[in-house]
């Protein structure tokens, strides 16, 4: 309720000045109705956020061979530009990594880490996303050279709502829901998601996804 009430005050208070003739100067004028556009668009992401978590806690979805890699490569290429934009340069290793699963959610799960992990990184910094398989398991990891994550955030980072950087994640748009959705995601597939790595050089995130099929955990 608080995260959805923020935006809502933010653009409240600011309509509510243009409706009452309080801002008069064109400039001044632009700039609440760019006010009101950002917020919205921040409202409508955190709605978007909060009906995938929901839909997920409570489908079970349908299972196929997918190769990881494959996928992850295709997920990779899809933020080249949004990399470049934030001087940051994105990288992919590994090799084929096939399970069962459901490429559509996987694919959000994997687009929700590079999204992170670009977006919380540094100036020239790097991310890279590597996929390999090992026993009966599909592993994916995703690396950045950003500003960390505090140790004994490490496991409720994963929750809904929880950010490392509360300020810094609002100034950017982040709800902390993507994580969330990594980790419930995860979990419909029968494996787990862990921060291995973390301090003010990088973070290091591993998702564990076993091959075969499993009942999915709602």
């Amino acid at each position: 309720t608080h995260e959805l009430k923020t935006p809502l005050t933010s653009i409240s208070g600011f309509a509510e000045m243009l409706q009452n003739g309080m801002v008069q100067d064109p400039k001044e004028i632009r700039e609440c109705s760019q006010m009101i556009y950002k917020e919205s668009r921040r409202l409508l992401s955190l709605i978007d956020d909060v009906l995938r978590l929901s839909r997920l806690e409570e489908a079970v979805v349908p299972f196929e061979k997918v190769d990881l890699f494959s996928l992850s490569k295709e997920i990779v290429s899809t933020f080249e530009a949004e990399a470049q934009k934030r001087q940051v340069t994105l990288l992919i290793a590994g090799h084929p990594a096939f399970l069962e699963g459901n490429s559509v959610i996987l694919e959000q799960m994997v687009a929700n880490l590079c999204e992170n992990a670009i977006k919380y990184n540094r100036p020239n910094g790097i991310v890279t996303v590597g996929i390999k398989a090992e026993s009966d398991s599909a592993i994916l990891y995703v690396k950045d050279t950003g500003m960390g994550i505090q140790p004994e955030n490490w496991e409720n980072i994963f929750n809904p709502f929880v950010r490392e950087d509360k300020s810094r994640s609002r100034a950017m748009g982040g709800a902390g829901l993507g994580l969330a959705l990594v980790r419930d995601i995860a979990r419909q597939h029968g494996g787990n998601v862990r921060i291995v790595q973390s301090s003010d050089t990088g973070t290091e995130v591993v998702l564990t996804l076993p091959m075969k099929k499993t009942v999915p955990i709602n």
